[in-house]
C-alpha cells in the first residue's frame, strides 16, 4: 500500500511571453522532496487573463499560462519561496498566488 505525504500545490498565472524566463528563474529553487527529481513543475496550454486596474483602468486581456509546482508543507519554506523566488521573478505588480493542500501518494520502496 502506498503511503501519503502532505504538501502544498502552488499555482500562479504567468504572461505567455514571460513564461520561459519565469520557469528558468524559478525551477532551480523548487525543493526536491519527493524522490530523485528536481526542477519539477507544470504549466498549461495558453489561456487568457482578464483584469482592469482600479479605479478606472481599461479592461485588458493577456495570453497567459498556468504554472504549478508542489512544495513541502512547511510554512517557512513556502513563505520564503513565494517572497524570494516567485514575486521577484514574476512580471506583474500583484500576481495572484494560490496554495492548495494536497496528499501525494508515495509508492512503496522495492
Amino acid at each position: 500500500m502506498s503511503k501519503t505525504m502532505s504538501s502544498l500545490r502552488l499555482c500562479v498565472f504567468v504572461p505567455e511571453d514571460a513564461l520561459e524566463e519565469f520557469i528558468a528563474a524559478v525551477s532551480p529553487h523548487i525543493p526536491a522532496f519527493l524522490g530523485g527529481y528536481d526542477h519539477v513543475c507544470w504549466w498549461s496550454e495558453k489561456g487568457v487573463e482578464q483584469s482592469r486596474k482600479l479605479p478606472d483602468g481599461e479592461i485588458k486581456h493577456v495570453p497567459c499560462r498556468k504554472f504549478e509546482c508542489s512544495l513541502p508543507g512547511e510554512e517557512a519554506i513556502v513563505s520564503d519561496f513565494i517572497e524570494k523566488i516567485i514575486r521577484p521573478n514574476h512580471p506583474w505588480e500583484e500576481p495572484v498566488i494560490t496554495l492548495s493542500h494536497q496528499s501525494i501518494a508515495i509508492p512503496p520502496q522495492t
